[in-house]
């Protein structure tokens, strides 16, 4: 059994060391025809060992081979961590996320105790992410001119930062005063092209420092930071395209639901809104108002001033619904032509009313000339007012008509006036009394109320 572990063994040796030649040996200990012992060439001259020296050669070489299996096992560990920490490092998407992942990844990849993630910025050197609460910037600005550092130092980035090091020259030493040990500084350097970047300028740095003065950086670990502080300005310059594209998406999507003319939500916008309002409001049993308002006689206003002031005008009543609405959380949408809709969530109808009275009061303080309207020497609003509390059985498009009806009827009776629906009228003393809330009919309530008369 040992001869045939120990021919397993040569076997192994004869292929990592050519200059050995080992005999093979069978079960009695008799060697082989074509080897009569373990020997080795000395140069040109060939010796045969003796057993004792034979076994001790065999020894040698075991040991050897141990060692070499456990470096490249060691090697292989940390390439494959490596690997692992590069798509760990990949994964990032967001730019505050990834942020995170880089100060983690590097801390544990290389065991250290300080980790800053810092930004080349015009005024100065900010810290985006740190494995310890900020420190004092002016400490980071004060050591971090890289530039003049790394000609002090002559050397090559990534730059080794101890005792050792800045005692060599007269640099700054505040840094290892308030983190003594040994420190590693790593630039970033984003690709070309990349907006912002300047070139043969370094976007940020990466900080790694180790608390044990003893627990120097190793050749290696210069060589793996390298590969990892590249792989990380991929992922950073991936971030920012991420978040442009992102901030693209959000502007272009505002500009599908805002109305370009006033500012204001469009048509699409509203639908959304109102729909989902309903929804939730159904579920809460709370209740919901809508008023409708047109510029009275705005067709002679367009006719009479032309349409850029027509525009202008639109724009100023808009601003003023917007002013009016902006302390609650309502919704102000131009609904077509000159016809604007105003959404209050939580509003019963007497609060819609006196929002609809704040609305009336500053327009007319506005004062926007007016001089073909049929009512008055200024721009005018004629509003509908309709209240309910949305349930399954009513639709959101009952509500937007009994508002419409509220609204047609204000215009046949003068225009520049409020009407408010008698069916579609919720007051909150009613929701405060009753257990089970619901829209309720008053007929004899408010239903057209014209400024003069308040």
């Amino acid at each position: 059994m040992y001869h045939r572990l120990l021919n397993q063994e040569l076997s192994q040796l004869r292929t990592l060391f050519p200059d050995v030649k080992a005999s093979m040996f069978d079960e009695s200990g008799r060697s082989q025809p074509w080897n009569t012992c373990a020997s080795v060439f000395v140069g040109q001259t060939y010796q045969p060992f003796e057993p004792a020296s034979r076994m001790a050669c065999l020894s040698d070489s075991e040991n050897t081979l141990g060692n070499h299996i456990q470096q490249l096992q060691l090697q292989l560990q940390q390439q494959v961590y490596l690997r692992e920490t590069i798509q760990l490092i990949r994964r990032g998407v967001a730019l505050k996320e990834l942020y995170k992942i880089v100060v983690q990844s590097l801390m544990d990849f290389f065991q250290a105790d300080w980790i800053f993630l810092l930004e080349n910025r015009p005024a100065c050197w900010q810290a985006l992410e740190s494995s310890l609460p900020p420190m004092s910037s002016h400490v980071l600005n004060d050591y971090l001119d890289l530039e003049n550092v790394v000609t002090k130092l002559e050397q090559p980035f990534p730059i080794i930062v101890n005792d050792q090091s800045v005692g060599q020259v007269l640099v700054e030493q505040e840094w290892l005063t308030q983190f003594s040990g040994s420190w590693l500084l790593g630039p970033i350097h984003l690709p070309r092209g990349h907006h912002g970047q300047v070139e043969d300028k370094p976007w940020g740095v990466v900080a790694m420092g180790r608390q044990d003065k003893t627990n120097i950086w190793t050749s290696d670990e210069l060589i793996q930071a390298k590969i990892l502080l590249d792989e990380i300005a991929i992922a950073l310059h991936h971030g920012f395209l991420y978040e442009q594209l992102r901030q693209d998406n959000q502007s272009l999507q505002a500009l599908a639901l805002t109305d370009s003319l006033t500012g204001l939500a469009n048509r699409r916008r509203f639908d959304r809104y109102f729909d989902a309002e309903w929804h939730r409001l159904a579920r809460e049993q709370q209740s919901l108002t809508l008023i409708l308002c047109d510029i009275d006689y705005f067709k002679r206003y367009n006719d009479y001033y032309g349409h850029p002031t027509g525009d202008e005008c639109l724009a100023q009543v808009g601003a003023v619904l917007t002013n009016c609405i902006r302390r609650s959380a309502g919704l102000v949408a131009r609904y077509g032509g000159e016809e604007f809709a105003v959404v209050l969530p939580n509003t019963d109808t007497e609060v819609g009313h006196s929002v609809a009275l704040a609305i009336q009061k500053q327009l007319a303080q506005v004062g926007i000339p007016h001089v073909t309207s049929g009512v008055s020497d200024v721009v005018t609003l004629t509003m509908g007012i309709a209240t309910v509390m949305p349930r399954h059985e009513l639709l959101p498009q009952d509500l937007i008509q009994a508002a419409d009806l509220a609204l047609y009827h204000a215009k046949q009776q003068g225009r520049d006036r409020i009407y408010v629906h008698a069916h579609y009228y919720v007051r909150n003393s009613y929701i405060q009394d009753n257990d089970q809330p619901e829209s309720i009919s008053l007929e004899h309530t408010i239903q057209d109320i014209n400024p003069s008369d308040m």
